[in-house]
């Protein structure tokens, strides 16, 4: 059999099986309750620590004072990172706050 004649088949992920850190993966009944008061405490959580993670990343860039906008600019930088932190909490792309509730979680 030749290469040309044997059909594509694209290689498609069983999206349906929960990954560990992923949003919906839970120890037993593989879900997580989005709507608790601790799920939400959870977000905030690491939404607190993304800042902190950027905030230290962004003190390791140079300003170079070209266009140094002084203490306005790093007043609404530190508000443009707050949201950057919560945006990204809420994308729950880094799985800290699925973690928390289901260590922190009763019911599990």
């Amino acid at each position: 059999m030749e290469i040309a004649n044997i059909p594509y088949q694209p290689y498609l992920p069983n999206n349906n099986l929960p990954r560990i850190g992923a949003p919906g993966a839970s120890k037993q009944n593989g879900t997580i309750d989005k709507t608790s008061k601790l799920y939400k405490v959870s977000r905030e959580f690491e939404a607190i620590f993304i800042k902190q993670m950027l905030n230290v990343m962004r003190k390791s860039v140079a300003k170079t004072g070209l266009l140094d906008g002084g203490m306005a600019e790093e007043f609404f930088e530190d508000m443009l990172y707050d949201e950057y932190a919560s945006s990204m909490a809420e994308s729950g792309s880094f799985g800290i706050s699925d973690m928390i509730y289901r260590q922190l979680n009763p019911a599990d």
